[in-house]
């Protein structure tokens, strides 16, 4: 299976470095690190960005609430054998 290495947050240019402070607000969690995922889509600009505007549209108010929008998405992720 491809893997990718998770780089430490410091790693990242400062654009990268807001996208993760943005993170931290939208969840209202100090994280010790960005999330994997978030590290993983801030390494590639060109494909990152554009699924986060996604996920942002997706995680928008809407016919469910966050909760269960979340709870959709840990379960594809479990289904998929996903780690993060």
């Amino acid at each position: 299976m491809p893997t990718v290495r998770l780089r430490d947050a410091s790693e990242y240019p400062e654009a990268a470095q807001k996208l993760f402070e943005l993170s931290r607000q939208w969840f209202n969690h100090d994280f010790k690190e960005p999330a994997a995922m978030s590290r993983v889509m801030a390494w590639d600009p060109g494909f990152g960005g554009p699924h986060g505007r996604a996920m942002k549209r997706a995680m928008a108010p809407g016919e469910f609430t966050r909760a269960e929008k979340e709870m959709v998405a840990a379960v594809v992720s479990g289904v998929n054998a996903c780690k993060y």
